[in-house]
């Protein structure tokens, strides 16, 4: 999503496809970072980013306004909620992957099984935080909080 609102909310202009019954379907575009400083036209990440097509997502928000097909509406996410999501995401499995390996390494010591144990080990506590995630993540999404939420329609 594209910026800040008084560093409590992250702002995001999404077009209407589909109304059903209080409800819209959006769909918002992913842009790349790079390419909106100074220095895009001599930054290789920016070419890189150029190189690659932008993706679209669509997601179902309950409408406070009335709105059109073709409409474009102002969604809004919590920041705060955005981050914790981020870092279930991206820290889980890593904290489950550094665990597994050390109780692989624990159990290397006690039975003096060879190194291939801490690495199962290690695969087995990534595997594990990664479906940790993915069972946190359906609990989240019946979480209003965690959805964003339509500001306002642009004209």
């Amino acid at each position: 999503m594209s910026q800040l609102n008084n560093g409590s909310l992250i702002i995001e202009t999404a077009k209407v496809v589909e109304l059903d019954d209080g409800y819209a379907t959006v769909e918002c575009v992913s842009k790349s970072a790079c390419g909106s400083c100074g220095s895009a036209e001599h930054c290789g990440n920016s070419a890189i980013a150029k190189a690659f097509p932008t993706r679209t997502h669509q997601l179902k928000v309950k409408l406070t306004d009335s709105v059109e097909l073709g409409d474009q509406i102002e969604l809004g996410l919590v920041a705060k909620n955005m981050l914790q999501s981020a870092l279930l995401v991206y820290l889980l499995p890593l904290i489950m992957l550094i665990a597994g390996a050390g109780i692989g390494k624990w159990l290397n010591q006690q039975i003096m099984a060879g190194d291939w144990l801490i690495a199962l080990s290690a695969f087995s506590g990534l595997l594990l935080g990664f479906l940790s995630v993915r069972l946190l993540a359906r609990y989240f999404i019946h979480h209003s909080r965690y959805r964003p939420r339509m500001l306002s329609r642009q004209s």
